[in-house]
C-alpha cells in the first residue's frame, strides 16, 4: 500500500484532520483533552477525549486482566485490536479510558512475568507509546496552526531584571512585557517589599492579555527557573495556565534534554533553542540581534552586572533597555522560530516542544508513526543488533592557514540519493518515508520558488522547515534501534552513495588546479591560486557539478579571504568583508570563559590576515588582563551543565567527588538534574559559585593557564613550531628569535589515510 498525495491537504505531511485554528493543546493519561483554537481575534477552549493508546508485539503482560480486555470495543475499561501486517512486528493496538491504568497494567504484567520490577515501559522492548498531547494529536489527525500565519496567535515576551543570578540570594526589580497587539509596559519593584506585588502583576497582565505563545530568549534556562525560585520564597503561587485546564506552571525534563517549562494553554517557546540550531559564534540575545540587524534604532546597552546599580540613579535608562530586550526577543522569534511553526502544522506535536525537538526522532518519526496508526497498521518491532553504521564522508585535507577560499554546495546531497535510489526503511511497508520525502522536498522547491518570486505568505518559513525534516531523513535511517524505523543497511548505502559522489566532487575539483581543505556531505572547502577571480572559481563548480548523477548539484555557496581549518568540522574563516566567522566547538563552545573567547577572536583575526605581531600582541594583553586582575570574575566563568540530580550525587558522593558538585554543596544550593550553573576558580578557594560577577578574586595562575593551553592552541596549526612558541612566549622575545614581522602563516596538507581520502602535498607559507 501507498500513499497518493494531494499536495497542500496531502494527510501523511499535515494529518488526517483540517481543523484550523489550534494555537495550544494540553491532555493527560486519563485520555482528557483541552484544545484552544483562535479565529481570528476569538479564543474557544474546545473539550474532547480520546482513548490513550500503545502499540504492543504481544499479549503477555495484560493476560491477568482475562475478560477486562475487550477485543475491538472502544468502549471497554481496556481494549485491544490486532493490525494488519503484524507478523513480528508490533502488531496490536492497546487502548484504554485511562491511559495511566493502561500502563500500570502492562508494567505490572511484565513485573510478574520477569520476576523483577519493571519501573518503565522504557525498560520493556515489544512496546511503542507516546506522551498524552502527542498520543491526542496523532489519533485525531489535528496539527497546530492550520490557517494561521505566524501572527496569527498571540504572542507576548516578557524578561526580567534582576540584582544577580542566583534566586536565592537576589532578587526581581523590573520586568518588561510587550505583545504583538501593541501592548507593552514595565512592570517593577524598586524595594525588596514590592517583589510580590511585582510577580503578581506579571500573573495579572498574562490573565489580561492572554497570550497563546510565550516568548524570551532563554526563559528555560534563565526566567522561568528565577521567577519560580522567588515565587516560592515570597510565597506566591506561579499560574501560567489558562483557566479551565490544570493550573500552574511546571518543569519538563525531556529525553535528558536541558529542563523546559510548560502549562496548560499557552506555548512556551526559547528563542534560544533556535539560534543553537544556526551554529552561530553566539547565541547571546545582544549578539545574534546585532548579526541579524534586529537592534532597534538608539539600542540601550548594559553590561547585566550593572544594570541593577544603574537602576538606582537611571532607572529611565533601564525601563529603555528592558523594552528594547522584550522588542529584541519579538523580531528574533520572528527570524527563527518561524519554521518551527511551521513544522507545527506537519508534526504531531505541540509547538513549544518543537525549536529544541531533534528533526528525526522529533518530527519525521511521528508523522511516520501517525500513519501507521491511522491505516491500523502493525509498526516494526525491536530491532536485532546488526552492523554498525558507517557515518557521513568527512575528509580533511590540509591544517593551517589557506587563502582565498571557495566553498561548494552539494546541494541536498543525502536527501537527493535517498530519493533517487528509493533508499528507504525495509521495515516502512507503507512507503510513508518515501512518500514523506518526495512530497516534503515538491512542496519545499514550491515554496522556494514563491519566496523568490516574493509572493504573498510565509514561503521561507515553509521551505525551511521542509528542508529540515527532509534533511534528517539520512540520520534517521542511521539511528538504528533507537529509532522505530531505522534501518542501518539502508543509511549505510546511502553513506556508500554519498563517498562516491563526495569523490566526484574532490577529484574534479583537484583535477582543475585547486587546493583542498575540507570535504563532507555539506559541501567541499578549497583554496584557489592566486589571480583567480570570483567567475575562475564559479566556471569550476560548474564543470565539476556537470560530472555529478542525476539529482545531485554542485552549486558556488561562497568566498573567503581566508581560512584556519584547525581539525575536522573546526575552522575559522575571514570574509573579503573583514568579517570573522568561527565554525565547531573548538571556537564556539559556549562553555569557554568569556576572556578566552574574545582573545580567541582578536587573535584568529589577526592570524587570518597574516599579522603574527597582533597574535602576539593579543596573547599579551590577554595574559596581562589575567594576571594583574583586570578581568571580572564573570568573564572567566563558565556555565556548566548539570548531569546528575542532588540524590544522584549524593548516593555516588563517597566514591568520587566532582567540583562542580561540591562547590554547590559549599554554597548551599539546591539542584536539579539539567541545570545550567555559573562557576569560577576562586584564588585558594578552588572551583566555586559565581555570586559576585563584579568582583575580582579569581585564579590569575589558573586562568593564565586556561588561555595558552585551552585557548591559545587553537593557533597552533597556523604558524610553524617555533612561530607559535615565540607568540605564546610568557617572556621577553629571546636575542635569536626571528622578528614577528618575519614570521608568516603556514598551512601542510594532512597525511592521506588508509582508505586514501586525504590528498598529499607540500607544506607551504604565506
Amino acid at each position: 500500500m501507498t500513499f497518493s498525495p494531494d499536495l497542500g491537504t496531502d494527510a501523511q505531511l499535515f494529518g488526517h484532520d483540517a481543523t484550523p485554528g489550534i494555537v495550544s493543546v494540553h491532555a493527560d493519561h486519563r485520555g482528557r483533552a483541552w484544545v484552544w483554537r483562535r479565529v481570528g481575534e476569538s479564543l474557544t477552549l474546545e473539550r474532547d477525549t480520546f482513548r490513550p493508546w500503545l502499540f504492543a508485539a504481544d499479549l503477555r503482560d495484560l493476560e491477568h486482566l482475562g475478560s477486562r480486555l475487550a477485543w475491538n470495543d472502544d468502549s471497554a475499561e481496556f481494549a485491544v485490536r490486532s493490525l494488519r501486517g503484524g507478523e513480528g512486528r508490533l502488531r496490536y493496538l492497546l487502548t484504554a479510558r485511562d491511559g495511566q491504568a493502561l500502563r500500570q497494567e502492562v508494567l505490572r504484567g511484565a513485573s510478574k512475568r520477569s520476576g523483577r520490577r519493571v519501573t518503565g515501559l522504557r525498560d520493556l522492548p515489544g512496546y511503542h507509546g507516546v506522551q498524552p498531547v502527542e498520543g491526542y494529536l496523532m489519533a485525531s489527525g489535528r496539527t497546530y496552526f492550520k490557517g494561521l500565519e505566524f501572527d496569527g496567535p498571540v504572542r507576548l515576551q516578557f524578561d526580567l531584571e534582576t540584582t544577580g543570578l542566583d534566586p536565592a540570594t537576589s532578587r526581581i526589580f523590573m520586568i518588561a512585557v510587550r505583545d504583538n497587539r501593541g501592548f507593552e509596559a514595565v512592570l517593577e519593584a524598586r524595594r525588596a517589599n514590592e517583589e510580590a506585588a511585582l510577580v503578581e502583576g506579571l500573573m495579572r497582565v498574562l490573565r489580561e492579555r492572554d497570550p497563546d505563545i510565550i516568548e524570551n530568549h532563554n526563559i528555560h534556562g534563565f526566567d522561568l527557573p528565577f521567577l519560580q525560585g522567588r515565587a516560592e520564597r515570597l510565597g506566591v503561587t506561579l499560574n501560567f495556565s489558562r483557566p479551565g485546564a490544570p493550573p500552574g506552571l511546571w518543569r519538563v525534563l525531556d529525553g535528558g534534554r536541558d529542563a523546559h517549562w510548560a502549562c496548560a494553554g499557552r506555548e512556551i517557546v526559547d528563542t534560544i533553542d533556535a539560534v543553537r540550531r544556526l551554529n552561530l559564534p553566539s547565541a547571546g540575545l545582544k549578539a545574534v540581534s546585532q548579526l541579524f540587524g534586529l537592534a532597534p534604532e538608539g539600542r540601550v546597552y548594559l553590561e547585566g552586572a550593572k544594570i541593577a546599580q544603574t537602576y538606582v540613579s537611571q532607572p529611565a535608562l533601564v525601563r529603555r533597555y528592558a523594552l528594547q530586550d522584550v522588542q529584541e526577543v519579538e523580531a528574533l522569534a520572528r527570524r527563527v522560530l518561524a519554521p518551527s511553526f511551521a513544522l507545527a502544522r506537519m508534526a504531531p506535536r505541540p509547538y513549544h516542544r518543537l525549536p529544541y525537538a531533534g528533526t528525526a526522532m522529533g518530527m519525521l518519526e511521528p508523522m511516520l508513526v501517525r500513519a501507521y496508526l491511522r491505516a491500523a497498521h502493525a509498526l516494526p518491532g525491536p530491532q536485532p543488533p546488526g552492523e554498525a553504521h558507517q557515518g557521513g564522508a568527512v575528509t580533511l585535507f590540509a591544517e593551517g592557514v589557506l587563502r582565498r577560499v571557495v566553498k561548494a554546495d552539494v546541494a541536498s546531497m543525502y536527501p537527493s540519493l535517498i530519493r533517487h535510489g528509493r533508499i528507504g526503511p525495509v521495515s516502512d511497508t507503507l512507503g510513508v518515508f518515501l512518500h514523506l520525502m518526495d512530497h516534503l522536498t515538491r512542496l519545499r522547491l514550491e515554496h522556494k520558488a514563491a519566496a523568490r518570486r516574493g509572493d504573498p505568505g510565509e514561503h521561507d518559513a515553509m521551505q525551511n522547515a521542509m528542508k529540515l525534516v527532509v534533511n534528517s531523513g539520512y540520520g534517521y535511517l542511521g539511528a538504528g534501534r533507537m529509532s522505530v524505523f531505522g534501518d542501518v543497511q539502508a543509511a549505510n548505502r546511502v553513506t556508500t552513495r554519498g563517498r562516491e559522489t563526495l569523490r566526484l566532487v574532490t577529484d574534479g575539483l583537484a583535477d582543475r588546479g585547486v587546493t583542498l581543505i575540507e570535504a563532507d556531505t555539506d559541501g567541499v572547502y578549497f583554496s584557489v591560486p592566486e589571480g583567480w577571480s570570483e567567475e575562475d572559481e564559479r566556471r569550476v563548480i560548474r564543470e565539476v557539478d556537470a560530472l555529478l548523477p542525476d539529482g545531485v548539484t554542485l552549486e558556488f555557496d561562497g568566498r573567503w579571504a581566508a581560512m584556519l581549518s584547525h581539525e575536522t568540522k573546526n575552522y575559522a574563516l575571514l570574509g573579503y568583508d573583514g568579517q570573522l566567522d568561527l565554525r565547531g566547538a573548538a571556537f564556539t563552545s559556549s562553555r569557554g570563559e568569556a576572556y578566552g573567547r574574545a582573545f580567541l577572536r582578536r587573535a584568529v583575526t589577526c592570524l587570518l590576515q597574516g599579522d603574527v605581531p597582533g597574535v602576539r600582541a593579543a596573547f599579551e594583553d590577554a595574559l596581562d588582563d589575567v594576571t594583574r586582575g583586570h578581568l571580572r570574575n564573570a568573564e572567566v566563568a563558565s556555565r556548566v551543565r548539570l548531569t546528575r540530580s542532588e540524590d544522584e550525587y549524593r548516593q555516588s558522593r563517597p566514591g568520587r567527588q566532582e567540583a562542580v558538585y561540591e562547590a554547590l554543596f559549599r554554597a548551599g544550593r539546591a539542584w536539579q538534574a539539567g541545570d545550567r550553573v555559573i562557576v569560577y576558580q576562586r584564588a585558594g578557594a578552588g572551583l566555586c559559585m559565581l555570586d559576585d560577577p563584579d568582583d575580582r578574586d579569581y585564579d590569575a595562575r589558573h586562568y593564565g593557564q586556561v588561555l595558552l593551553n585551552g585557548f591559545a592552541t587553537r593557533l597552533r596549526k597556523g604558524l610553524t613550531a617555533d612561530g607559535y612558541a615565540q607568540v605564546t612566549r610568557q617572556r621577553q622575545p629571546g636575542l635569536f628569535d626571528t622578528p614577528l614581522t618575519d614570521l608568516r602563516t603556514v598551512w601542510q596538507p594532512v597525511p592521506a589515510r588508509t582508505d586514501g581520502r586525504a590528498r598529499s602535498g607540500s607544506s607551504q607559507a604565506e
